[in-house]
C-alpha cells in the first residue's frame, strides 16, 4: 500500500475488516444451523452438541423454560350458594383457561372475594363473581431466560382478549425474573465486531483491527473444524467410521472449509532373503527376527506412516556356503496422502518400502527379491489428528 494514500490505506483495511466480521459471523450462524439439522435428524447426539456450541463460543440450544406469574383472577359462575360458590374460587378454575394455547396453568392461592350478582331469577343457581389472586405458569422455548420471559409474556398478553370474551379477567400481572447464568452475551462477532467498530483515522489502529478479525474468523474456522475431527476419531456418533466420515466432510466443505484429507490405503508386501552366520536353522531364524525388529511397528507417526510387521519359515531356510539363507517376507499397511492417482501411491509406496528396509538393514547381508504394493481403497483419510489436520 505504500504507493496508496492513508484515508485510501485505512478505507480499504476498513473494508477487509468489515469482510472478515461478516464472514465470522455468517459461519457462526450456518455452524450452528447445521447442528441443530442434526441434532433434529438425530445424527449427533445433544451432549455432543451442546459441547460444540460451547466450544465455539455459540449460542447454547433452545430449552423450555418455565415461566410464572403472580396475577388477579375474575370470573362469573353459578352456583347454589354462598358456600359452593367460596370453594369453587378456593380450588377450582374456569375450563377456558385449562383449553388456551399456548398452555396457562393457573393456581388459586387466595380468594379475594366472593360476591353476588344481582337481577337473579330465584327459580334459577345465583350467579357469583369470583376474584382471586392466582400463581400463573406458562412455558417457553428459547436460547436464554431472557428471551422465554418476553416470549411467554407475549403469548399470556394474546391470550387475554380470548378470555375476556368468555368474560373471564386476568389482571395485575406481576411475571418473575428467571434464574439464569446464561444470559451473557455469546460468542458471535465479539470481539473483532468492537474493534471493527472503533477504527478510527489512525493506519497503526485500522491494522490492528484488521488483524483481529482475521485472528477471529481463522480461530473460530480452526475450533469447527477441531471439534468435527475430534467427534469422528472419537467415534461419538458411533457406527463405521467409513459411514460417518462422509457425513463430516460434507459439513465441513458445507461451511466452506477445506475437506477432510484423501489418503490412499496400500498393503505393500516385501520379500527378501537375509544370509545370516549360525549353527542351526533355528538359531538363524530367531537373529533374522530380532533384525527386522527395527522395521517392525504397530502404528504409524509423521516420519513413518505405516505400520509394518514380518515372518519366516524356518522349513524354508537353507545353508549356502556356511550361512543360512532365510526367507522373510514384510508386510506394510500404508497411508499415502497427495497422491494423484492410485497408480502414483503403489508407486510411492514401493519406495517408501524400499528405503526403509535399506536404512534398517545397513549392514546386514541381504537380498531385495520383490516389492508388490496393492492400493486397498482411496477416500477419506480415517487416520485424522484433530489438532493438524
Amino acid at each position: 500500500m505504500s504507493d496508496v494514500s492513508l484515508p485510501e490505506q485505512i478505507r480499504l483495511l476498513r473494508g477487509e475488516t468489515a469482510a472478515a466480521i461478516a464472514q465470522r459471523v455468517t459461519l457462526a450462524v450456518e455452524a450452528r444451523s447445521a447442528l441443530m439439522a442434526a441434532l433434529e435428524n438425530r445424527l449427533i447426539c445433544r451432549p455432543g452438541c451442546e459441547d460444540a456450541l460451547a466450544e465455539w463460543g455459540l449460542e447454547p440450544l433452545p430449552e423450555r423454560w418455565t415461566v410464572c406469574a403472580d396475577a388477579v383472577l375474575s370470573y362469573t359462575r353459578s352456583h347454589s350458594d354462598d358456600q359452593q360458590a367460596r370453594e369453587q374460587a378456593r380450588f377450582g378454575v374456569p375450563e377456558e383457561v385449562r383449553r388456551l394455547d399456548p398452555a396457562v396453568a393457573v393456581y388459586p392461592r387466595q380468594v379475594v372475594e366472593v360476591t353476588r350478582e344481582p337481577d337473579g331469577d330465584d327459580a334459577s343457581p345465583t350467579r357469583y363473581r369470583l376474584t382471586v389472586r392466582v400463581d400463573l405458569q406458562t412455558w417457553a422455548t428459547a436460547t436464554r431466560a431472557v428471551d422465554a420471559q418476553v416470549a411467554a409474556q407475549a403469548a399470556v398478553q394474546r391470550q387475554l382478549p380470548v378470555l375476556a370474551a368468555a368474560g373471564i379477567m386476568l389482571t395485575d400481572l406481576t411475571w418473575h425474573a428467571l434464574d439464569s447464568d446464561d444470559d451473557g452475551a455469546t460468542d458471535t462477532d465479539s470481539g473483532a465486531q468492537t474493534a471493527g467498530d472503533q477504527l478510527d483515522d489512525d493506519l497503526v489502529a485500522a491494522i490492528a483491527a484488521r488483524d483481529v478479525a482475521f485472528d477471529a474468523l481463522a480461530g473460530l474456522r480452526r475450533r469447527i473444524r477441531s471439534r468435527a475431527i475430534r467427534a469422528l476419531v472419537d467415534d461419538e456418533f458411533g457406527g463405521s467410521s467409513h459411514r460417518v466420515a462422509p457425513r463430516v466432510d460434507g459439513f465441513l466443505t458445507g461451511l466452506g472449509l477445506d475437506a477432510l484429507p484423501r489418503a490412499h490405503h496400500v498393503i505393500a508386501v516385501a520379500d527378501l532373503v537375509l544370509l545370516i552366520a549360525a549353527d542351526t536353522a533355528e538359531q538363524a531364524c530367531e537373529a533374522v527376527r530380532d533384525t527386522m525388529r527395527a522395521v517392525t511397528t504397530d502404528g504409524s507417526d509423521e516420519t513413518r506412516p505405516w505400520s509394518a510387521y514380518g515372518w519366516t519359515d524356518r522349513e524354508h531356510a537353507s545353508v549356502d556356503r556356511g550361512r543360512w539363507r532365510v526367507p522373510w517376507r514384510h508386510e506394510y499397511e500404508i497411508r499415502l496422502r497427495d497422491q494423484a492417482t492410485s497408480a502414483d501411491a503403489a508407486a510411492a509406496a514401493e519406495l517408501l518400502v524400499e528405503a526403509d528396509l535399506t536404512r534398517a538393514l545397513t549392514g546386514v547381508d541381504h537380498q531385495l527379491v520383490t516389492v508388490t504394493a496393492t492400493v486397498e481403497t482411496a477416500g477419506i483419510d480415517l487416520c485424522l489428528d484433530p489438532d493438524r489436520d
